[in-house]
C-alpha cells in the first residue's frame, strides 16, 4: 500500500514539474532553398559531402550582423532542415543534368573520381541583405589529392523588411553560392574527366 501512495505521489511531482516547463518556440515560418534552376552536365561522378560550417550557420537557425558586428539569431524563422544539408540537396540537383557522371550522396556508399570537400565561411544577414561565402576544393576521389579550389561570395537583397522577407534572401544568395560551386564543379571535371593521365 505503501509503495502504491509513494509511486502515485512521485507521479504527482513529477507532472507538476513539466507543466512549469517553458513552452519551446515554435517559429512562424520554415524556409527552405528553392528547387535549382541550371543543371550541370557530369562527365564523370563527382562525391557530395555535406559542406563544414561553424555551429552557428550550420544549424537551422538564421543569423543576422547588427551595426556593432555583434551576431543574433533571427526570430520566428528557421531553415526546414540545416542549413549545410540544404546546401548539399541543392548542388546534389544542380549536377544532376544529362551527362554520363552523376553527383552522388556519401550515404550511398558508392565511389567515385572525383570528391567535393566544402566550407561554408560565411552564410548570414546583414540588415536586409543576405550573404554566402563558401570555398569549395575539388579533391581526386581515390587519393583525395587536391585538384582545384575557388572562393566564391554572393549576396541577395530582401524585397521587404520583415524576418521572412529577410530569410528569403538568404536563401537566395545560399542557391547563388551553390549555382557558382556546381559550375566550377562541372568544368572542371568536364574538361578532365577523358584527359590522358601524365
Amino acid at each position: 500500500m505503501i509503495r502504491v501512495l509513494m509511486t502515485g505521489l512521485a507521479a504527482c511531482s513529477l507532472a507538476a514539474c513539466v507543466s512549469v516547463l517553458p513552452e519551446p518556440k515554435v517559429p512562424q515560418g520554415l524556409y527552405r532553398f528553392a528547387p535549382m534552376e541550371t543543371a550541370y552536365d557530369l562527365d564523370a561522378s563527382v562525391l557530395i559531402r555535406e559542406p563544414d560550417a561553424s555551429r552557428l550557420v550550420a544549424g537551422r537557425a538564421i543569423a543576422a550582423e547588427d551595426s556593432s558586428g555583434a551576431l543574433r539569431l533571427v526570430p520566428n524563422v528557421e531553415w526546414t532542415d540545416s542549413s549545410t544539408r540544404l546546401m548539399q540537396m541543392a548542388m546534389l540537383d544542380a549536377l544532376q543534368g544529362q551527362g554520363a557522371g552523376k553527383a552522388i550522396a556519401p550515404e550511398t556508399g558508392a565511389t567515385a573520381p572525383y570528391e567535393l570537400s566544402w566550407q561554408v565561411t560565411d552564410f548570414t544577414l546583414s540588415g536586409t541583405t543576405g550573404r554566402c561565402r563558401v570555398r569549395a576544393t575539388l579533391m581526386d576521389g581515390g587519393s583525395r589529392d587536391v585538384l582545384d579550389q575557388v572562393v566564391v561570395s554572393n549576396s541577395a537583397s530582401a524585397n521587404g523588411g520583415s524576418n521572412a522577407d529577410r530569410a528569403k534572401a538568404l536563401g537566395e544568395a545560399g542557391r547563388a553560392c551553390v549555382n557558382d560551386v556546381a559550375a566550377f564543379v562541372s568544368q572542371y571535371i568536364n574538361v578532365h574527366a577523358d584527359a590522358p593521365e601524365a
